[in-house]
């Protein structure tokens, strides 16, 4: 019971993060059934000349009965540095799925989320949306999904002017998946949000990752991912990146 419902992975990192504009709730999603969950607190102290303190707060939960399927994502991360500048930055994301008439090939989708991130001057982000989920190709060792959903945002940010907009934004994603054998699998997902408004301004978060599988309870990842802002706050550059390598156990 306690492996079904709080799994417990125990993870050596070596990572640059990216502090994404776009929450990928591609690769929190669970295959399983039933009620799942992650939970995890890092506290960190690094002393480099510089004593910096970091405290991260997750949370990845789901639920899935039949064609119903309720996702609930948490991350808060706070960073001090010398007892002086303080960073946090986090969000918090609820979605739910209604697969439609039990099939593989539609399913609904509608989502709320609220977002903040002091290092890209981003006070808040407010976000609300839905539309369809196609499983384009579902088969043992591959599958393609894909959305194009819409969602309303709103977001205010702590630059000069202290910006407020509010779009109308295209979300859509994909979602591919290949088991290259019984060892070794693929995974690339792809986020578009462009504004209805205007194309030209968009944010694009692409992740790519090989996982091999050694044994039952032992893996290794590697993974890419970039996110690109095509008009980003002032002073903020337009692409981060990290690399990420992952020894991971599993109980």
């Amino acid at each position: 019971m306690i492996k079904r419902i709080l799994p417990v992975v125990f993870l050596i990192i070596i990572s640059v993060n990216s502090y994404s504009q776009i929450v990928n709730v591609e690769k929190k999603r669970k295959n399983s059934k039933g009620f799942q969950a992650t939970l995890g607190i890092n506290f960190n102290i690094k002393e480099n000349g510089k004593r910096i303190i970091e405290l991260i707060n997750s949370a990845d939960i789901q639920y899935s009965y039949k064609a119903h399927t309720i996702i609930f994502l948490n991350n808060i991360k706070l960073l001090n540095i010398d007892k002086g500048s303080f960073i946090n930055n986090g969000f918090q994301h609820l979605r739910y799925n209604y697969t439609i008439k039990d099939s593989s090939f539609l399913t609904l989708e509608a989502f709320g989320q609220y977002q903040y991130n002091e290092q890209k001057l981003l006070t808040k982000r407010i976000l609300a949306g839905g539309g369809p989920r196609f499983a384009v190709f579902r088969k043992k060792n591959f599958s393609f999904y894909f959305a194009p959903l819409a969602m309303f945002e709103q977001e205010v940010l702590s630059d000069s002017l202290h910006t407020e907009t509010n779009l109308m934004c295209v979300d859509s994603y994909t979602n591919l998946h290949f088991n290259i054998n019984d060892f070794v699998s693929f995974n690339h997902i792809l986020y578009f949000q462009p504004a209805f408004s205007d194309f030209a301004d968009y944010r694009i978060s692409s992740e790519a990752g090989i996982s091999f599988n050694i044994n039952k309870h032992l893996g290794y990842k590697v993974s890419f991912a970039f996110d690109y802002d095509n008009r980003p706050p002032e002073n903020i550059q337009n692409t981060f990146w990290y690399f990420n390598n992952k020894l991971v156990f599993k109980l």
